[in-house]
């Protein structure tokens, strides 16, 4: 099974524009939608790991957090911009936004469990200098106590392919200080233009055991091993040999339990399986995909969150969990295509209109969906820390058949205060052989047409009622 998102970008002139923007203030539209004019863009599979190409697409690296600088560069023909990293598909994934004039290089170092013994701890030790690259990794650097890199890496040249035991670029293992071992570049490949770098390399080749936390940060080194002002993440300019940033990823590491009876049990995951009761135990969810993202919501959401999904599908159910948080009048709600694609389900922009129950008005939102992506399901729940009961009116599976009439469907669900979890076999969801399913949740009211700027997985905050990144989940 694999797991993907889909995006069809929608196209417009603000894109054009990298400045982050603030939060939007949420909908209240009471009437009718209609689809924008500026079309959309070919799907994007931002679930997939990003192609080593060195171009930094946005469709690739989302949901990484974005660590920028905000220094102009002292080194003059040389910068260092942008700074990001993914975990996905067992393999670290980077992507550095920067440019080098000769003799510069972008050094990158990595610890592989931060906190943990190994590594080197005092970067003033390293002392290869058989080649450019090696040189720059070997220029002195204090690091924050519980840092210990294990790898390091780096480019002298842009534009750049890396081809085999590269001298000018790419990945190496800091084990022996005074003799650095090269990464072959066919098992940990770095590609330059000449305004990025990509490059990746698997966890197996880092090291470390999870849960863990990944820890890297990048510098700016001029010819003849002094520092440039700009860092990544950004830190002092007036003192960039010393580090007190670090760029995080957590890999594997297991969330809060949160405490509430099982309401049911399915096989697979991690050790024991996957326990519908809405805890996150150690290893739980090590089979499913994660998204994230890092919007604070807004009033009338303030204190709300949606913070993570999980999501995965077996050979007999889908199911998934939620990380974060309801205030009151609020809910969280999935919305579900058994066949991605294909004919059946509601099309953009067919109302959802049903009023008979509290959690019916939570998921009546008007809704702007991709051409392929078209509703037969739904979930959701208007409370935490709660087992859902035989049709519960607040929590649950929905069919989405008639959208003035919401049926009820089997499955369990279970929220404790920081996360629920739900599944449904794919019988009862309807889902047939070799169809794809597509799904996405929204944080809204439970009482009007209101839309938080959070969606999972990340999507436009401006306009979280319009739908340009889903989940895609293949048999």
């Amino acid at each position: 099974m694999r797991a993907l998102v889909t995006g069809c970008l929608v196209l417009s002139l603000a894109a054009c524009d990298e400045r982050e923007r603030p939060p939007p203030p949420p909908r209240h539209d009471a009437g009718p939608m209609t689809p924008r004019d500026a079309g959309v863009a070919p799907s994007r599979d931002a679930g997939s790991p990003p192609t080593i190409d060195g171009v930094l697409e946005d469709w690739e690296w989302m949901g990484a957090e974005d660590a920028r600088s905000e220094h102009p560069s002292d080194a003059e023909g040389s910068a260092l911009r942008r700074l990001v990293a993914r975990v996905r598909d067992g393999a670290l994934y980077v992507g550095v936004a920067g440019s080098l004039t000769p003799g510069d290089a972008i050094v990158l170092y990595v610890d592989h469990s931060l906190g943990q013994p190994g590594g080197v701890d005092d970067l003033r030790t390293l002392s290869d200098r058989d080649g450019p690259l090696d040189a720059a990794i070997a220029s002195a650097e204090g690091t924050p106590t519980g840092f210990r890199a294990d790898f390091a890496w780096g480019t002298t040249v842009m534009p750049h392919g890396s081809v085999g035991l590269d001298e000018a670029a790419g990945w190496r293992r800091l084990a022996d200080a005074a003799a650095f071992t090269s990464i072959d570049a066919a098992d940990a490949p770095t590609v330059c233009t000449a305004s990025a770098c990509e490059t990746s390399i698997p966890l197996a080749t880092l090291g470390g055991t999870r849960p863990r936390t990944l820890a890297l940060f990048a510098r700016l080194v001029r010819a003849g091993g002094g520092w440039a002002n700009q860092t990544l993440p950004m830190d002092m300019p007036d003192m960039p040999g010393r580090v007190s940033a670090l760029y995080t990823l957590e890999d594997g590491a297991a969330m809060p339990d949160a405490g509430v009876p099982d309401a049911g049990r399915a096989d697979g995951g991690g050790p024991g399986g996957v326990v519908i009761d809405g805890q996150l135990a150690a290893g739980e969810w090590d089979g499913a995909s994660r998204y994230d993202q890092s919007i604070v919501a807004i009033a009338p959401f303030t204190g709300a969150r949606a913070e993570t999904l999980l999501v995965e599908r077996t050979a007999s159910s889908l199911r998934f969990a939620i990380v974060g948080a309801l205030g009151a009048g609020h809910a969280f709600v999935v919305y579900i295509d058994d066949d991605v694609g294909g004919p059946d389900g509601l099309a953009s922009p067919t109302p959802l209109d049903d009023l008979a129950s509290p959690l019916h008005v939570a998921l009546s939102k008007a809704l702007l969906t991709p051409p392929d992506l078209r509703l037969d399901a739904a979930w959701g729940t208007l409370d935490m820390d709660r087992v859902a009961g035989p049709s519960d009116s607040r929590m649950g599976f929905r069919s989405l058949d008639d959208p003035t009439r919401f049926t009820v469907l089997p499955g369990a669900s279970a929220c404790g205060p920081e996360v629920c979890e739900a599944e449904i076999a794919l019988a009862d969801l309807g889902v047939r052989a070799g169809a794809e399913i597509g799904l996405f949740v929204r944080l809204v009211s439970a009482s009007s047409e209101a839309f938080s700027n959070q969606t999972l997985p990340a999507d436009d905050a401006f306009s979280p009622e319009v739908v340009s990144v889903y989940v895609t989940l293949r048999p």
